[in-house]
């Protein structure tokens, strides 16, 4: 299994942290490392999650991320050094 990470863009309401680590959480997996901050407009916050899997759990996140409303968008980064 190989470290990734995944970036989103989310709506800046309360409760979309619980809601996208829930999601981790119900599947089964694990967060290594958790970036949150507001971006330039107020209204979105960057995240930046941290996980260890293997390519079908990248996809599987992804796809599942990307179905929750108060994604904005998601994007999957290249092997993040251990």
């Amino acid at each position: 299994m190989e470290k990734f990470a995944v970036e989103l863009l989310v709506s800046n309401h309360y409760g979309v942290l619980n809601r996208i680590t829930g999601l981790y959480a119900r599947r089964g997996y694990n967060i290594d490392s958790l970036h949150v901050n507001e971006t330039e407009n107020p209204e979105y916050s960057r995240m930046l999650i941290v996980s260890k899997g293997d390519e079908y759990i990248q996809t599987q996140i992804v796809r599942q991320l990307s179905k929750l409303y108060d994604v904005k968008d998601v994007a999957l980064m290249a092997r993040v050094n251990p």
